[in-house]
């Protein structure tokens, strides 16, 4: 029995003094990175109170003329906490600035550290690079964020949607439209919202990308009429005779979603005696959102449609103030689906006048 408990300190001695060095080892590690840690955030905080004023020179109304060269004269080391300075900044600028701010980060070469970032092993140095070109509105960059858009993590990709968003590039119209229909791989909002800040550049692109891709008509009509694209309205008001029911109804509820004037009401009134009820159910809508009292006496023979285009008609007349009531309340006593919808509508009328 002694004999077994000698051999067992002699096999667990070294073993737990080997286990203690260890941890001593550990222990030493951590304190130290932990040290480090709080050098370096000391040393940030130093970096960013020195440069700080420089940078807000930059956001002035009139910058000193030296200000970006002060910049560009700072040490290779000190230009990822100069850069978090002027990102910070350009999250909240418009105009003039951001071209100053753009012309800093140039100088100091920091456009050309994300461009590389691009490529970056780690995906949130990829992301952070996306969404740093795109803040500076860099065109140079736009190709770069075109591949992002493909990058196996969701967060590049976001961030490279939100960058060409703000660039408003006409090169990437086409690409983030053709990328709607995959919405595994891209929110669609968050598309539609980059496509938007094309302004009106977004139409000639879009109106290219049904030229060049006819089969995707019904949804590049869709983001027209998301973005509010008025300068398509005469080709919406051409697809809403389109021979493919889909296209004239993506036309109707794009005309709808934009908002009537005198030609497009008379084509949404078209619209209603279309045999597709779908298309008859967005000419409802459009007139329903149009605010116009004309329009109440042609929905108001649509309330025992199919229900498509029932709901919609119903759903208009309640928009339409008095006028409006006063078509639900002359068929709130009908039989059938008419009657039911023009009661749930005053029903909700009331609610609403209650509530206000």
């Amino acid at each position: 029995m002694v004999l077994w408990l000698d051999r067992l300190h002699d096999v667990l001695l070294p073993l737990l003094l080997a286990l203690a060095s260890l941890l001593g080892v550990l222990f030493v590690w951590l304190v130290a990175w932990r040290l480090g840690v709080q050098f370096h955030a000391a040393w940030r905080r130093q970096i960013l109170a020195r440069y700080q004023p420089i940078v807000g020179e930059l956001l002035g109304p009139q910058p000193g003329p030296d200000a970006v060269q002060r910049l560009a004269r700072s040490p290779r080391r000190y230009r990822a906490a100069i850069a978090s300075l002027i990102v910070d900044a350009l999250r909240l600028m418009t105009g003039e600035i951001v071209p100053r701010l753009r012309d800093a980060v140039d100088a100091l070469g920091l456009i050309d550290d994300w461009r590389i970032g691009l490529h970056n092993r780690r995906w949130w140095v990829r992301a952070d690079s996306a969404r740093a070109l795109g803040l500076v509105r860099d065109p140079s960059a736009v190709e770069g964020l075109i591949a992002a858009l493909d990058d196996p993590h969701e967060e590049v990709r976001a961030a490279a949607v939100d960058a060409l968003g703000r660039i408003a590039d006409p090169r990437a119209v086409a690409v983030l439209l053709a990328r709607l229909p995959d919405e595994s791989r891209h929110q669609r909002a968050r598309l539609v919202e980059a496509i938007r800040r094309h302004g009106p550049l977004v139409v000639e692109g879009l109106l290219e990308y049904v030229r060049a891709h006819p089969s995707d008509t019904s949804l590049a009509i869709d983001v027209l009429g998301m973005t509010g694209a008025t300068g398509a309205l005469t080709e919406l008001l051409a697809w809403t005779g389109s021979p493919e029911s889909p296209v004239r109804v993506a036309a109707l509820r794009a005309i709808g979603s934009i908002g009537l004037d005198d030609r497009s009401f008379y084509y949404a009134l078209r619209g209603l005696e279309d045999p597709d009820a779908d298309v008859r159910g967005m000419a409802a809508r459009a007139l329903g959102r149009s605010g116009r009292h004309t329009a109440v006496r042609y929905l108001a023979t649509h309330l025992d449609d199919d229900w498509v285009v029932a709901a919609h008609a119903a759903t208009g007349l309640r928009r339409l103030g008095h006028e409006g009531a006063a078509a639900l309340r002359a068929h709130a006593d009908d039989e059938g689906q008419a009657g039911v919808l023009a009661r749930q509508m005053l029903w909700e009328l009331t609610a609403l006048e209650t509530a206000a």
